[in-house]
This record gives structure tokens, sequence and C-alpha cells, in this order.
């Protein structure tokens, strides 16, 4: 027997002040349990028989759909057979005593086919889907059309039920056009939030998150020398869907950006997404709160280190937008011999980005971990005249740069002074017979 679910949108004596996504939004929101979505009237229904396993159980899988569709406005549910008679119990509302959920005990306003001809059947004095099942279905037929019996027979599964099923697009790009003209761009957040709304569901439908995406705007009247349309380029430091980190951030961006006319219209468009892998259940409990009483086994579970990168890259994300990306930046090592080049700056949302790529023990690391490695780099090689001064290791040879016209060919050794402590010096290698080879410090050991 197949598992209907189906969702209608909270009614308004309960609904909260979280604007409530269209049904179109909430059917790629529920793609990510079971492709079989489609629209039925003004509700989503899904058909979730295969896929109960996948997310731990029937029980299981009810509670993740029901919970996250009510926190995006989706209050009303009910899960049966059919597709109709699902719908039927959702549009009735949830069993309380005196009131039965049967199919035939719903009233008549519970299916679509049987509302529209809702007066008469009354005036035959129908009340319930029962009622109307007990007519004489050759006369039902001639009077009120096939549709009727259909919606019927369909909702108790005597015939099957067929749908288009909902298609994720491949791309989001959607456009929103604004009541009224703005003209700062902090007050295009509110605006905004209506298109990441259906960004996160399309997101969650995909179960990918957005590593980059474009909020483009079209100015109502502008000056000459000022471009007729702004956009806006939003780059995460860790693929995300969650829709409170991208309002926030997209916040930020807008409060320092200056607009070149009134807005008439927003929109949003998706440039670069990243699959966002599914944590497994742990055979053993974790607390995902770090409290201060939390010991080290708490901070080194993997739910503790998934909560600290995801507020490290929140924070990254955050001061970049603030100070701006050249200001927050980060050392990254990078596969070169020259031991001032084994390092590079570059900005911290990127650096946070390759490094959750890199896999461990990468050649970047091992290339330099096969000799010791100063604490401090001199900007530039130094002359280096102490005495007395003793080798202790080397020589180690390097010899690169050919390929970018920065060659060395250098011999360098550990060396040590009582008074200086342990230095890491060099001689040149090529170096004219009648000239004098020096040593050069270039690092020393803290």
């Amino acid at each position: 027997m197949l598992l209907w679910i189906a969702l209608l949108p909270a009614e308004a004596s309960s609904s909260t002040d979280q604007e409530v996504l269209d049904a179109v939004s909430l059917a790629w929101w529920a793609s990510q349990f079971t492709p079989r979505v489609a629209l039925l009237d003004e509700g989503v229904v899904m058909e979730v028989h295969a896929s109960r396993r996948l997310f731990g159980g029937s029980q299981n899988l009810m509670r993740l759909i029901v919970q996250g569709a009510a926190h995006l406005g989706w209050g009303r549910w009910a899960c049966g057979p059919t597709a109709l008679a699902t719908l039927a119990r959702a549009r009735h509302g949830r069993p309380t005593k005196g009131k039965s959920n049967r199919l035939d005990e719903l009233p008549l306003s519970t299916i679509s086919a049987v509302q529209a001809h809702e007066a008469t059947l009354s005036r035959l004095g129908c009340k319930t889907l029962g009622d109307v099942r007990r007519l004489p279905r050759h006369g039902m037929s001639r009077r009120f059309g096939a549709a009727l019996l259909l919606a019927l027979d369909q909702a108790h599964g005597i015939k099957p039920e067929a749908f288009e099923w909902v298609q994720v697009p491949e791309r989001f790009d959607l456009r929103l056009e604004l009541p009224g003209r703005v003209d700062n761009a902090a007050s295009l957040v509110f605006a905004a939030r209506r298109l990441l709304q259906p960004l996160c569901a399309w997101l969650a439908g995909r179960q990918s998150g957005v590593r980059v995406l474009t909020l483009r705007w079209q100015l109502d009247f502008h000056r000459r020398d000022v471009a007729p349309q702004g956009e806006l380029v939003m780059r995460l430091s860790e693929a995300s869907r969650d829709l409170g980190r991208l309002h926030r951030l997209l916040a930020e961006h807008l409060s320092r950006t200056t607009l070149g006319g009134p807005v008439g219209d927003l929109s949003l468009h998706v440039d670069e997404i990243e699959p966002l892998a599914i944590d497994s259940d742990c055979l053993f409990q974790e607390h995902s709160t770090l409290g201060l009483g939390a010991g080290p086994d708490a901070l080194a579970s993997p739910a503790a280190q998934r909560q600290q990168r995801e507020a490290l890259s929140t924070l990254l994300d955050r001061l970049s937008a603030r100070l701006g990306k050249e200001h927050v930046q980060q050392a990254v090592v990078q596969a070169d011999h020259r031991i001032e080049r084994t390092q590079h700056w570059v900005p911290a949302v990127d650096a946070f980005t390759s490094s959750s790529k890199a896999p461990t023990g990468s050649a970047s690391v091992q290339a330099i971990a096969d000799h010791p490695q100063p604490g401090w780099l001199l900007p530039e090689p130094q002359a280096l005249n102490l005495n007395p001064l003793q080798l202790l290791a080397g020589p180690h040879r390097v010899e690169a740069g050919w390929w970018d016209g920065q060659n060395v060919a250098r011999d360098y050794y550990l060396a040590h002074n009582d008074q200086a402590g342990l230095l890491w010096v060099f001689r040149e290698r090529h170096v004219q017979e009648n000239q004098s080879n020096p040593l050069f410090l270039h690092g020393i050991f803290s």
C-alpha cells in the first residue's frame, strides 16, 4: 500500500510572521525526500512509500517532513493511501473528539470535484462523501458528469491516480517586482528574503548548497552617467542553504552598497552550487551544543567539529563582507622548495574553501616537511658574520625556480650560535672561484 502525505498552508489564525512559501517552492523543497511530488489544487502531495527506509522509517520521515513544512508556513498535513484522500483529510484537519477523519465521513468540501456540486448534493440530502457514494452511480454520472465519480473512485483507491511530477529546474533564476520603488540598498534586504526562501527550497530539492549567487536590480530611472541596472555578487566560504545565514550575509553586503537610483524589481541568480554531504547518524549520541564544561572529548566529536567549522565559515563570510575580501587574509602552504615561496597570502574566504577540499597529507604539505623549517623568516637574506658559528646539519640543497625566472641554487645549513641560537643559513652554489662565498642568514628558529 502506498503512503501519501499532503501539505496545506497553515490557517490564518495559526500562521506565524514568517512568510509562507508558494506551492511550487514547497514542491522543490519536498523533492529532497522523494521524487514523486505533485501539485494538487492548493496543496502539495508526495508519495513517500519508497523513501521510508532511507529516512529511518515512516514515523521519522513524517516527522522530518511535517516539522520542516511547518517551519516554511505549511502547517496542515495528513497521510493516507491515496493522494485525494490525503488532501481531503488535510483540508478537514486533524481528528479531535467527536470529529472523525474517515474518508466517508468527511464533508463535501474536502474533495474539489464534489465541492463543485455541493449545493445540488446538499438539496439531495448528502452531507458527507459517504452519502454521495451511496447515490445511484448511473444517475450521478448523467447528472454530474464522470469527473465526480472518478474523483471518488480515485480517493478510495478503486481507480489509479495520475500526476505530473514536479521537476526541480537545473538553474535558479527568479525575479520579483517590488510593490514600490526603493531608494536605499539596505531596504532591499526585506524584499530579497522573498527570493532567498525559494532559493533554499530549490537547494534542498537538489541536496546542494550555494557557493556563489548574484542579486541584480533594475533602476526605474537614472542619470545618464549611471548604468540602468546593478548587481551584487556574494561568494560564500562554504556552501550553504541556511536561510538565516544567507539573509544576514546579504544584509551585510547591501548595507555597504550604493544604488544609482530607485529600484523597481529584483532578481536572484545562482552561479555556483556544491552538493552538501548528509551527516549520518552516530552510534552513540553526541552533544552538539558546546558548553563551558565541555571536555576535550566533546570538542573532538564529529558534531562539535561540524559546529566549529560552520561557525568559522560564518565568521569569515561576515568579516569579509564588512572589511572587504582583501583585508581578511590567510597564509596558505604551496608546493615549492624555495622557503620564501612555500606560503602565500590569499583571501581567507578562498583559503577556507581550498582547505576543505584538499586531501589529508597532500603534496603541498609533504614538499616542505622533509627538512627543518625556521619559525621566523627574514624578508630578505642578510650576509652573516657571526663567530663562532657551528654547522649542525646540512647541506640541504635547493635548486628551483627555473620555470618562473626566479631561479635559486643554494645549500642550506642548520647552524648554531651561543648568542643568536639556531639559525637557517645558506651559501650560493654558483660562485666564481675568485669570489668569496659567504653565509647568508635566511631564518631563525624560535
